[in-house]
């Protein structure tokens, strides 16, 4: 068995210049997770760090929404604030950031360990290191089943291979008694995914979940994750850096930048038009567009660190549009197009 083992055929790998047709957004805008003026601050014995700064998103019921940018942005730290994963001794969340009717900045821990699963699971970047190596495929989805649920044995055991059959396993009852160091990097993704379905959450947060496998089973690990959200009405939140899968997958975008939103909206729109030069930029990094002859654009400079942050846009020292009154005050978000906004004093047109 193989991680090419799956029963569809992954869709052809999208590129910048093709016509893509309009995403498909979620038939009802109930929200599953929203954040408004959401700060994050780490904490460092008395000291806080600000690693997150008034970011605001809202992610609706079916809704496959991408969060990019460069390392260091701030993407990987929100999803573990809104999963809690951090304490309250190491993490401060200021601002509203809330799953479903819970604000999780202020939730007792006890509420959180009844939500964590239940209402909103996670997916790693590195499923080796998140799978037990000496327990089967089928223990570990049925210790997260038995952790949140009460459905006896026989009904998890029925769980476990629809859950394994959801991830398109051909044969989920040879799977479910294989352990992790008998399965490809693909096949434990798909494993890591059952897990995080094993309680029907209806947001599942996706962390980097391609960055180490190839570019085939890249794709076949988002078509899963597009069939599950078709099928269940699932709420995604993919985090990545890599723009051509967002472009392929993904309904909405947001684009981070030292801990701030920088432009957000229907990633089509976002892709094709943007209307921030940071998201020009990264978009004028990839390799798809790469003239032929010519060298591989580069965005000059570094995200700055969080020490080093100012009031004006963080990207100023890096922006060939920039001005004198970029930097002397804090930038609002503004509407730049229909359903997209950057925050930019100069933006695109």
């Amino acid at each position: 068995m193989t991680g090419s083992e799956i029963s569809s055929t992954p869709r052809k790998t999208s590129t910048l210049s093709e016509s893509k047709p309009a995403p498909q957004l979620p038939a009802s805008r109930d929200l599953v997770a929203e954040g408004r003026g959401v700060g994050i601050f780490l904490r460092r014995g008395a000291d806080e760090l600000k690693v997150v700064d008034n970011f605001d998103f809202a992610i609706g019921r079916g809704e496959f929404f991408a969060l990019v940018g460069e390392s260091g942005s701030g993407k990987t730290i929100i999803a573990r604030a809104l999963m809690r994963l951090l304490p309250p001794t190491r993490m401060r969340i200021a601002g509203s950031l809330r799953l479903g009717d819970t604000d999780v900045a202020k939730a007792e821990e006890k509420t959180m360990r009844r939500l964590r699963g239940q209402r909103v699971s996670m997916i790693f970047q590195e499923p080796m290191t998140s799978l037990n190596p000496i327990m089967t495929v089928e223990d570990q989805i049925d210790e997260a089943m038995r952790v949140h649920g009460t459905a006896s044995k026989a009904e998890r055991a029925a769980r476990i291979s629809q859950l394994l059959s959801d991830v398109l396993f051909r044969n989920p009852d040879q799977v479910r008694r294989m352990y992790p160091h008998e399965l490809s990097g693909g096949m434990r993704q798909r494993v890591m995914i059952a897990i995080a379905l094993a309680n029907d959450p209806t947001l599942l947060i996706a962390d980097e979940p391609t960055t180490a496998l190839d570019v085939t089973i890249q794709h076949e690990i988002m078509e899963i994750l597009v069939g599950l959200r078709n099928r269940y009405s699932l709420s995604v939140l993919f985090i990545s850096h890599d723009l051509a899968l967002v472009h392929s997958y993904a309904d909405t975008v947001a684009v981070l930048y030292g801990g701030t939103l920088m432009e957000r909206g229907p990633t089509r729109q976002v892709i094709h038009a943007p209307t921030h030069p940071y998201t020009a930029a990264l978009l004028a990094c990839m390799p798809q567009r790469r003239l032929p002859g010519q060298r591989q654009t580069a965005i000059e400079g570094n995200v700055p660190p969080v020490t080093e942050w100012f009031q004006g846009c963080r990207f100023a020292p890096r922006c060939p549009r920039r001005q004198p009154v970029c930097t002397e005050a804090a930038i609002p978000m503004v509407a730049t197009r229909e359903q997209q906004e950057a925050r930019c004093l100069f933006p695109l047109t």
